[in-house]
């Protein structure tokens, strides 16, 4: 079985910053192939973290095509809930941006008699995440960066209806699970333990609860 790894990421800021992408194929443990580079061009409106992620999956399943490998049982594994649920067709594509790549994954996946869309936490993302930032030190003529592994949990409720939260998280591209509760929305998410990593999500329910 073969198990190819992607990931993605954009920074110092999203979107608009330096997009990059990385992806690891193995087979039994080892290492087929690795590979990083730019996913979109620097500091434009395509420059995004999702459209990263995408790239990501996209060149890990051209190389399996490539290579002649896609007769074997292939899965490909993620971190980004939002891409992977995509592809699992739970979620629907409608950011413009996202929607030509999500199309030619689609196309790639019908040359795999056996496919499969796997979500995995960022410490199971290692290798991938590293040559992410290996392509971002690369482009930044800089030291690549520790891999992101470190998480905070968090856990909000949202005073606003179910529906409506749930469709925001979706088109702010916010991989959180929501639930309803009595009163409000549960919001769980792991985010990057960063400073700046909880500010969209509660900027998202400043807007939710009070229209601003």
């Amino acid at each position: 079985m073969i198990e190819a790894y992607f990931d993605g990421l954009c920074e110092p800021r999203n979107p608009g910053g330096v997009a990059t992408f990385g992806f690891v194929v193995r087979r039994a443990g080892k290492t087929l192939h690795e590979g990083h580079g730019l996913a979109a061009t620097p500091y434009s409106d395509g420059a995004t973290n999702n459209v990263a992620e995408y790239t990501g999956a996209l060149k890990a399943l051209e190389w399996i095509l490539q290579e002649g490998l896609e007769k074997e049982k292939v899965a490909l594994r993620g971190d980004s809930e939002l891409v992977i649920k995509q592809l699992k067709g739970e979620y629907k594509v409608k950011a413009p941006l996202l929607a030509p790549l999500y199309k030619k994954v689609r196309e790639l996946a019908l040359r795999f008699p056996s496919l499969t869309f796997h979500w995995v936490p960022r410490e199971e993302n290692r290798e991938a995440d590293r040559l992410t930032n290996l392509a971002y030190a690369d482009y930044a003529g800089g030291k690549a960066r520790a891999p992101t592994t470190d998480v905070m949990s968090v856990d909000l409720v949202f005073g606003a209806g179910h529906d409506p939260v749930a469709a925001a998280l979706r088109k702010a591209g916010i991989p959180a699970k929501a639930t309803a509760v009595p009163g409000g929305t549960r919001v769980q998410v792991d985010l990057p333990a960063k400073a700046d990593a909880l500010g969209p999500l509660l900027r998202l329910k400043e807007t939710l609860e009070h229209g601003s």
